[in-house]
């Protein structure tokens, strides 16, 4: 049965990361047609805008209601990792499992996977949370530089492809932060069930296909 547990984990880690390359690679290479694609297109609009009117205050206020969309999302990942964080130290076996799991080698580990396996499941969705609260601080980082950076780009007219590769990498940040978050389910279901954790991973990674690619969709 554990054999089918470590497969359910490859299976989820090629669902995410799978996913997040092929989306952007076509994405961005023009192959197909994506929520991506035309959204890019909006924010090169929105910008022309912006310099066309002179008006940095438009593009300061959305940026501004990014960086708190990201701030809240932080603190959502900051939230359930106490959570967890909490169930975890009110389990005496449990934490002292943890606390030694510094000390036992990958081989050993996976040798030991019916004792270790459930701390595995743990620290998979605390990774995808950690993941997903990087990807965001990473988002409010080039947003706080554009706070700056594109008011000069509006008033002087240059540097209009840099303001759009910066809006597009916060872009990737935040997607790839919102899923890793949505991901992070996967695990705790998995703690209950193989076969449920198989069944969430394979329907949100199919639903983000039918959603990001379905571009007819309203």
């Amino acid at each position: 049965m554990y054999a089918y547990d470590y497969v359910a984990l490859l299976f989820y880690i090629l669902c995410f990361f799978g996913y997040q390359y092929y989306y952007f690679r076509v994405s961005y290479a023009g192959t197909k047609k994506t929520r991506e694609t035309i959204n890019h297109e909006l924010r090169k609009n929105w910008l022309a805008f912006a310099m066309e009117r002179k008006e940095p205050l438009i593009a300061i206020q959305t940026i501004r209601n990014l960086i708190m969309t990201g701030t809240f999302l932080i603190s959502l990942n900051m939230l359930l990792l106490g959570g967890i964080g909490s169930i975890i130290s009110s389990n005496e076996v449990f934490f002292k499992s943890v606390l030694v799991i510094q000390d036992i080698q990958i081989k050993e580990l996976f040798q030991d996977a019916k004792s270790k396996l459930s701390i595995l499941k743990i620290f998979v969705s605390i990774f995808m949370m950690l993941f997903s609260a990087y990807n965001f601080t990473g988002m409010i980082r080039i947003l706080y530089n554009m706070n700056f950076s594109i008011t000069a780009a509006i008033y002087e007219g240059t540097q209009v492809d840099f303001q759009l590769e910066q809006i597009k990498r916060q872009s990737r940040h935040f997607n790839k932060g919102i899923r890793a978050l949505l991901f992070s389910i996967g695990p705790v279901l998995w703690l209950l069930n193989t076969t449920v954790f198989v069944i969430f991973t394979l329907t949100i990674t199919i639903s983000f296909y039918l959603f990001d690619f379905n571009t007819s969709r309203k």
